[in-house]
């Protein structure tokens, strides 16, 4: 192996060393960690996790939400009796934030030869529009934010083995949910 390496740099020309020592450098400096920061918030890497772990854990207290809530109304139904539910979502919740998009228009009417042309130019350019909280950090303004469509629901009843009690849950949730009847199952409490 090491005749090989030998054979291999001693065939070499200098431009080929240079150009394999330069390709390695690049290679290390490439593989360096490199730590982030929040450039419009200050905020460091802890922070912006700490952010991304409430969100999962206000979404899945929202899906915990909507599991009691219809729990209750099913258990509430004659025939269903005691229930237990399961709904899973096909994202988190999403948020939209305001931009603002200054746009500029240059226009410019051109008579030569006797005739005449408009000569005219846009841009437009897109930034998030941000709000001071009061200890002076900066979040993006959010206008609207859109909830994530149910996947699937699964109920565990009672009275899951009656045909009827699974048609009035299934339409129940369908009404609810906007969900289509086989994304929905109804199952036997044991």
């Amino acid at each position: 192996m090491k005749e090989k390496v030998k054979a291999f740099l001693t065939g070499m020309k200098k431009e080929q060393v240079v150009v394999y020592v330069l390709l390695l450098l690049l290679l290390i400096v490439i593989a360096l960690p490199v730590k982030k920061k929040d450039k419009n918030t200050g905020n460091n890497e802890k922070e912006v996790e700490q952010g991304t772990s409430s969100q999962k854990e206000r979404d899945t207290t929202q899906v915990e939400a909507m599991e009691q809530e219809l729990s209750n109304a099913l258990s509430k139904v004659d025939g269903v009796g005691k229930v237990d539910v399961v709904i899973t979502l096909e994202s988190t919740n999403q948020k939209i934030v305001e931009k603002d998009r200054p746009t500029s228009e240059n226009s410019e009417k051109t008579d030569g030869e006797g005739r005449n042309s408009l000569v005219s130019s846009g841009s437009t350019e897109e930034s998030t529009v941000y709000e001071k909280s009061s200890d002076g950090g900066q979040s993006p303004y959010v206008v609207s934010e859109t909830f994530p469509e149910v996947r699937g629901v699964l109920v565990i009843a009672e009275g899951g083995d009656n045909a009827a009690v699974k048609q009035q849950i299934s339409e129940g949730i369908m009404a609810l949910f906007r969900v289509d009847a086989h994304k929905i199952k109804v199952m036997k409490m044991k």
